[in-house]
């Protein structure tokens, strides 16, 4: 169960860092490689089927190739890759939904509500804060420039600020399963 969140982890951190040099040296099509192996761990171990996260894996994988040689200038030069950025952000809010149902049912497993609660909490807030993002871009078009620039500076400092929350979710929540993978299921 630990070595499934650790692909997890490092799969939504390829997602999260995009660092450009020529190419995109940490390409979400590897990160969105390790989400399918992790969610594939978990749900084997928690004896979960969850086709539908791994099939929104597959497609963000391919999807986000070309992200991997696209930079911001040739998304904005070009129209039709205009809404590029925003087609993935919203598969991968899907995937995210669909990975939430996974972990609540996954901590169901642990002995304590703790970690159901903190998985509520944190699909609320990550949900809310995403779509909110998402939505937001459409409004900002129409809002004079001085007012636009405050709320996309808001939006990009809460957006960053919910995922690194959520890669620390799940750290937290790796760190409550057993090294061994070893769960009493009796309970």
């Amino acid at each position: 169960m630990r070595q499934g969140f650790k692909q997890i982890i490092i799969g939504f951190l390829f997602v999260f860092l995009k660092i450009q040099i020529v190419v995109d040296i940490l390409p979400d099509f590897i990160g969105y490689i390790f989400i399918y192996n992790g969610i594939k761990q978990i749900a084997t171990l928690s004896s979960q089927s969850y086709e539908k996260l791994k099939i929104l894996c597959i497609i963000l994988t391919i999807i986000s190739v070309p992200n991997f040689f696209l930079n911001d200038q040739i998304i904005q030069q070009t129209e039709w890759l205009k809404y590029y950025p925003n087609l993935l952000a919203l598969v991968k809010i899907v995937l995210v939904y669909y990975l939430f149902l996974l972990l609540r049912d996954v901590v169901k497993l642990l002995p304590t509500d703790e970690a159901l609660d903190k998985t509520n909490r944190m699909f609320t807030w990550y949900m809310f804060v995403t779509l909110s993002a998402l939505l937001m871009q459409s409004f900002l078009l129409n809002i004079p420039m001085d007012i636009s620039t405050l709320l996309m500076i808001i939006v990009i400092v809460a957006s960053v600020i919910i995922e690194v929350y959520f890669l620390v979710y799940l750290r937290n929540i790796q760190k409550k399963f057993p090294k061994d993978s070893v769960i009493d299921y009796s309970a």
